[in-house]
């Protein structure tokens, strides 16, 4: 029989739900046995996916053992590697899905309690959230388990995003890196990419076209020699009061302030900032494949149908003198033609 610290679990499974007393069972055998096995752990997160009537308590002590368990009962503690990562991603996940909301939310929370985690963890969370937006599908879908809040709905119809949507990848996009001033990466920003092409049929919210705006600028700048500040500052949302205001007056709103969150980045800097990825590579075991130097300018200036919110990008740093060389400021139009 498998048990968590002496609590039966198959005696939960079998009835089909985890009351608050179980959870109070559970939570004062950890009080005094605090080390988790493996087994303890995959057993928890069974008992999860075969409870569907669950205590309100069940998901934060979830959430603090499955957090514990990863984080603090092994080394590096604090941090994710590459074997805990695919060990987390092998139980939450089916060919590549997360089975519902409420394991989809205990990897976000997850995310949030590290110091640092692998990219394609980030990128596996990020998936989540695109899955819904762009197919309708995933975790985020519609009716698909508790924690939907007002607007996740929206989120499950194909091409549209809301509100939770978006909060949820300027979450799992801050968490990673931590403090460190790390620019956005390349898979990240694809992933983006991939959102706004399947809602760029319909009216954004604004919440969408200021995180897109601040997240293509924030790559942008890196390429054209700017030290980026950490993601929490790079993404804090600033959104315009008027819904009916113009996309270049909604990006003119969202990036205001970026001459005194970026500056021309030092030798020094740079140095550092190659360091620092390096050193998140060595603790997570995972290597992050270097960028092509300048690949998303060259992509969004070679479109021959960039999105408006990339074109008014795009404008606004040129106009800010922001990118280009001093008297050679991007007087190009798209592919090369003179603007």
């Amino acid at each position: 029989m498998r048990v968590v610290k002496s609590v039966p679990v198959e005696d939960l499974e079998g009835r089909g739900s985890i009351k608050d007393s179980d959870v109070t069972r559970m939570r004062k055998a950890f009080e005094v046995d605090p080390v988790i096995q493996e087994g303890e752990a995959e057993a928890m997160l069974r008992l999860n996916r075969s409870c569907p009537v669950q205590a309100p308590t069940w998901s934060s002590f979830l959430t603090d053992a499955i957090a514990d368990y990863l984080l603090n009962q092994s080394g590096p503690e604090g941090y994710i590697t590459l074997d805990k990562s695919r060990w987390l991603v092998g139980k939450l996940a089916t060919d590549g899905w997360i089975a519902n909301r409420a394991e989809f939310d205990l990897l976000v929370a997850v995310l949030g309690r590290a110091r640092w985690f692998p990219l394609s963890l980030a990128a596996f969370a990020l998936e989540q959230v695109a899955g819904a937006v762009v197919h309708g599908y995933g975790p985020l879908r519609r009716g698909h388990g508790a924690g939907l809040g007002a607007g996740s709905a929206q989120g499950a119809v194909p091409g549209t995003i809301g509100e939770p949507e978006i909060a949820l990848i300027r979450t799992i996009l801050s968490a990673f890196g931590g403090e460190s001033v790390l620019v956005l990466t390349r898979p990240e920003t694809e992933i983006l990419i991939g959102i706004n092409k399947a809602v760029a049929g319909r009216r954004a919210p604004l919440a969408w076209t200021d995180l897109y705006a601040r997240a293509m600028a924030n790559v942008i700048l890196a390429e054209n020699g700017y030290a980026v500040p950490p993601r929490a500052v790079a993404l804090r949302p600033s959104v315009a009061e008027n819904g009916e205001a113009s996309i270049e007056e909604q990006i003119a709103v969202s990036l205001a302030r970026l001459r005194h969150e970026y500056h021309t980045q030092s030798v020094e800097e740079r140095a550092l900032a190659r360091l620092e990825r390096q050193r998140i590579e060595i603790v997570t075991g995972e290597e992050m494949a270097a960028d092509e130097t300048g690949w998303l300018t060259e992509r969004l200036l070679a479109s021959l149908r960039p999105a408006a919110i990339e074109t008014a990008v795009l404008a606004y740093l040129d106009r800010e003198c922001l990118i280009g060389a001093p008297g050679q400021r991007l007087g190009i139009g798209w592919n090369g033609r003179a603007a």
